[in-house]
């Protein structure tokens, strides 16, 4: 079971179902609040870069809020497609590769290093999950799920630790992405 998802349903959902709910009388589509989703969590990313740390936890706290807002919009209004949900988990990529790089230039000398594992170990941490999906299972497992990274980077950011933030990120996803590999190889063989 994975650990990561309680900043979602504990503060995100009882935030977002509301906020998407009013929304559901408006002309705004899910698409758009994608959107939206996307350019707080960039606007976010470009914030950190700039050492401006707590604007950059609050855009992309705001950010990662709207992005449960799209796809409770979605089922709200009964909008929800195919093509929502693949531009929805594409701009969950590119916003976590925003909030990472953004940390990383904020001391792009001292933190290149570190930051480009954390890069690999974000992206590596989604593929596992996204291949395993593909060949017919879904592994819910891992300590270091999406909303485990983004909470540890907005946290170490607000306190300056870009560093350390880079650092667990990096070492929780690696673990997290070979914890999805045993176990989806574990699963499909038990499938035949």
């Amino acid at each position: 079971m994975e650990i990561g998802y309680a900043l979602t349903r504990y503060v995100y959902r009882p935030l977002s179902i509301p906020a998407a709910s009013v929304l559901a009388g408006t002309p705004v589509t899910p698409n758009q609040v994608t959107y939206a989703s996307a350019a707080l969590s960039f606007a976010g990313g470009a914030a950190f870069a700039r050492r401006a740390f707590v604007l950059g936890a609050i855009l992309t706290l705001l950010g990662s809020l709207t992005d449960c807002v799209d796809g409770d919009l979605a089922r709200i209004t009964g909008r929800a497609s195919k093509s929502g949900s693949y531009l929805d988990h594409v701009f969950d990529r590119w916003t976590d590769a925003a909030l990472v790089v953004g940390l990383t230039f904020s001391d792009i000398s001292d933190l290149a290093p570190v930051g480009f594992v954390a890069l690999v170990a974000t992206f590596m941490t989604s593929y596992t999950r996204t291949k395993a999906q593909a060949v017919g299972t879904d592994c819910q497992v891992g300590i270091g799920g999406r909303d485990t990274r983004l909470l540890i980077l907005v946290v170490a950011g607000l306190f300056g630790q870009a560093f350390v933030g880079l650092a667990v990120v990096a070492v929780l996803g690696l673990i997290t992405a070979v914890q999805r590999m045993h176990w989806t190889i574990r699963h499909l063989d038990a499938r035949g």
